[in-house]
């Protein structure tokens, strides 16, 4: 099942156990041929020590290479974080503009409705003054057709002599 999945990915995905595994068998293979091929135990050793180094510099380079594209995926993180901030602060900076423009039409209109409200309270207080302009000149005229009557009723009252 292992072999599956890891087929088709590129080594450096590849379990660090079985790429290690894997270059274990090739080294203890190549070995085995280096011994079958050359009989000189100088020319033997200073192969086989080749082929060590070998697999450990490509280990090494594995991991310099994992290395990097974690480095790389980190600094792609990071700079698309820092695209996120600009982003929501552009949008901040926008939502905060709109609504000063949304409150200050609010405040337009309010301002235009105070000032109808206003005329309107106008018309009818000039009204109510009037009218009140009006009690006060029937209630002149009220008390002094009240004292005529008084008047003219204390005449009537006087016995005649």
């Amino acid at each position: 099942m292992e072999d599956f999945f890891s087929d088709g990915m590129p080594s450096s995905l590849q379990s660090p156990t079985k790429s290690r595994c894997d270059n274990q068998h090739r080294v203890q293979d190549s070995n085995e041929d280096l011994d079958s091929n050359h009989d000189t135990t100088n020319g033997r050793t200073a192969l086989i020590a080749s082929l060590d180094d070998s697999p450990d510099q490509k280990t090494s380079t594995k991991i310099d290479e994992l290395e990097k594209r974690v480095q790389d995926r980190l600094e792609q993180i990071n700079e698309n974080r820092s695209r996120d901030q600009e982003m929501i602060s552009s949008f901040q900076d926008k939502l905060t503009n709109e609504v000063s423009v949304l409150c200050q039409g609010v405040k337009e209109h309010m301002f235009t409705v105070y000032e109808e409200n206003s005329q309107a309270m106008e018309a009818q207080l000039t009204e109510l003054s009037q009218v009140l302009q009006n009690c006060t000149r029937l209630l002149a005229e009220l008390q002094a057709v009240s004292q005529d009557l008084a008047a003219l009723n204390a005449g009537l009252c006087q016995p005649e002599d």
